[in-house]
């Protein structure tokens, strides 16, 4: 029993100590300036043929190629992802900005049992210092990796997105 009292009491003291010294630092505004992110175009690889295996690239401006044994088809939807980033409200001024995308290995497509690793995430405007109050717009490509006779199928998935103020 007396083992409890003595926890108690310095617990105590060292709450006691911790609260003056808390109160000691001098506050700070803060503010939270919110952003919309809304998804104007979503990323696709479009029509191939996987034949020896390789990959397919989407750069950011939407141009596709390709490396190894994989032929490209005929795609008029292929195209790099596209969000528009647009400030809540006007806040309280401009803000640094930073935009994490998936890494490498984290994002997969797939088709019934059948999937593709999705590597190389890239975006522009690569630095984005601030969000002007009419907004912008981020474009996100990445490459696709395609097995040797990678089976046939309508492959899909989703890729996280985020966009922090500082």
């Amino acid at each position: 029993m007396l083992v409890r009292r003595y926890r108690s009491f310095r617990y105590a003291c060292i709450v006691g100590i911790a609260i003056p010294v808390l109160l000691a630092i001098p506050a700070r505004d803060a503010f939270a300036q919110q952003i919309t992110l809304s998804n104007a175009r979503g990323l696709d690889f479009g029509r191939f043929v996987a034949s020896s295996g390789g990959t397919v690239v989407l750069n950011p401006a939407g141009l596709r190629s390709r490396t190894g044994g994989v032929v490209l088809l005929n795609s008029p939807g292929a195209g790099q992802a596209a969000f528009n980033v647009a400030k809540f409200s006007n806040g309280n001024g401009n803000k640094a900005i930073i935009i994490s995308l998936p890494s490498n290995g984290a994002t997969r497509l797939t088709s019934g049992t059948n999937s593709m690793n999705v590597v190389t995430f890239v975006r522009s405007p690569g630095t984005l210092q601030t969000v002007p109050n009419s907004g912008t717009t981020l474009s996100v490509g990445a490459t696709l990796t395609v097995a040797p006779n990678q089976a046939p199928g309508s492959y899909s998935g989703t890729f996280p997105l985020t966009v922090n103020f500082q």
